[in-house]
């Protein structure tokens, strides 16, 4: 494809010059360059992490209504194929992408990246596993197309800053769709420039908006922008080819959802900054959005250590960052939905049951009086100075400042800047392994979770993957 010269944008009083090459163009063709002796040992084992973490959560999503909901719509419209079903079947690679996506971030369990605050695993790890399957490829296929999904999600999602997060913008639906359409362009083994028009073709039509947290809209969101993306490689492969130009064009992308900021030194940094690391994965420990985790963790730290029973307290309140408050905004959750974006839920289940797991997320939970009790004694403030301090920004984008209140008149402090499974507070390889076991053995067991996670661990060394999910549903 011939690129024609790109126009500078112009943002306000300031002026962003394009990078020499178009953003499609840099990705496209880092894209078709990557192979798998090429990736760092560090970067493959976290991309390893990333899908067995990904496919347990899938596993244990495919009963809610919303991946039923789904899985039916794509068995409706979709024709047979080779790529795997999750819930048994198969279909052609678009569908079981849309389905198991859908799956993978039902039950919002699944890791986040602070590159675009986006669940990027969701996205790229279902579209990957579908498209290496129609394209016949191999375990180690499977770890480049996760390796090449995240990577060129997370740089655009760099290039372009949290702004877009904090505009409204659901940024795992809106860079989800670059990942998507990256994992499947390797999986194709598109060349460069077949590379970027699927990039590209992604672009056009990425969307998305955080006015949908707490509903079944946000999972299947998800899992559109899965769908979109892979389609956009097809078409690509075939032949549909757009203007590489579509995030600095003046019209384009960086305009419409980030007032013209961009930075293509991001995306210049491909295969030496590897994002995958840096700034790496937050594997949750909890299955609620992330942003109650510090505050649930701070909570169940201090009855830790201070022996404190839930009758002890009268008064829990959180101080947060405003990005906390903006997503959290259920006080008093009336469904399993809502409840994964309250804050109170969170922390009046640790003081109640001193953990929060997939077992809580029942509507006979919500309905415990004791429950509702508890959660009236917690309180949200944000403190709009949070970010003043671009240190404690950097290091608790998701931190809470909480203080517990005792019927003794006792007070207890704790600032908990980064929760348990964040990069800053990783888990153990026996509680990533513990967490696989409990979500994957709620669909098929625990002796085929068992073999199933042995097979993941050895992804690299698998000659096909046909079978890899086979009884997946006991």
């Amino acid at each position: 494809m011939t690129t024609p010269p790109l126009p500078s944008i112009t943002a306000g009083q300031s002026t962003i010059q394009p990078a020499t090459q178009p953003a499609a163009r840099l990705i496209g063709h880092w894209l078709a360059g990557l192979e798998r002796d090429g990736i760092p040992d560090d970067v493959a084992a976290a991309a390893r992490a990333c899908i067995i973490d990904t496919l347990g959560v899938a596993l244990a999503g495919v009963g809610t209504d919303t991946a039923r909901l789904a899985r039916e719509d794509a068995l409706d419209i979709h024709a047979p194929g080779p790529s795997t079903l999750l819930g048994g079947g198969r279909l052609n690679a678009e569908g079981a992408t849309f389905a198991n996506t859908a799956a993978a971030h039902a039950l919002d369990f699944d890791d986040n990246s602070y590159a675009g605050f986006v669940h990027g695993s969701a996205v790229v790890v279902p579209t990957a596993l579908a498209a290496v399957e129609a394209a016949g490829g191999t375990g180690a296929d499977l770890l480049t197309a996760v390796v090449a999904g995240a990577e060129a999600e997370y740089a655009l999602a760099i290039a372009l800053g949290n702004g877009v997060y904090e505009a409204g913008w659901w940024t795992t639906a809106l860079f989800g769709v670059v990942g998507a359409a990256a994992a499947a362009a390797k999986a194709f083994k598109l060349d460069g420039d077949r590379a970027a028009d699927a990039i590209a073709f992604a672009l056009c039509g990425a969307g998305g908006m955080r006015a949908c947290f707490g509903t079944g809209a946000k999972p299947l969101l998800a899992a559109q922008a899965a769908a979109n993306g892979l389609r956009a490689a097809r078409l690509a492969k075939r032949g549909g080819a757009v203007p590489h130009g579509v995030v600095e064009d003046p019209r384009g992308f960086a305009r419409l959802v980030a007032q013209g900021r961009f930075d293509p030194t991001a995306l210049a940094a491909l295969g030496r900054r590897w994002h995958l690391l840096d700034p790496g994965i937050d594997t949750k420990a909890y299955p609620v959005c992330l942003s109650s985790h510090a505050a649930a963790d701070a909570v169940r730290d201090l009855m830790t250590e201070h022996r404190l029973a839930p009758s002890d307290i009268t008064a829990v309140r959180c101080v947060v960052p405003p990005v906390v408050a903006a997503n959290l905004t259920y006080d008093r959750p009336a469904t399993p939905g809502e409840a994964r974006f309250s804050l109170p839920f969170a922390v009046a289940c640790v003081m109640l049951h001193g953990d929060l797991t997939l077992d809580h997320l029942t509507a006979a939970t919500l309905a415990d009086p004791r429950l509702r009790a508890a959660m009236e004694r917690v309180s949200l403030r944000p403190d709009p100075g949070w970010n003043a301090d671009p240190e404690r920004a950097r290091l608790a984008p998701e931190g809470a400042d909480v203080t517990v209140e005792t019927e003794t008149g006792r007070v207890f402090r704790r600032f908990c800047a980064s929760a348990r499974g964040t990069v800053a507070r990783p888990l153990s390889a026996q509680e990533h392994a513990g967490k696989f076991h409990d979500c994957a053995g709620r669909a098929m067991g625990p002796e085929a979770a068992a073999r199933l996670h042995r097979k993941l661990l050895d992804i690299d060394v698998l000659p096909q993957l046909d079978g890899l999910l086979n009884g997946s549903i006991g």
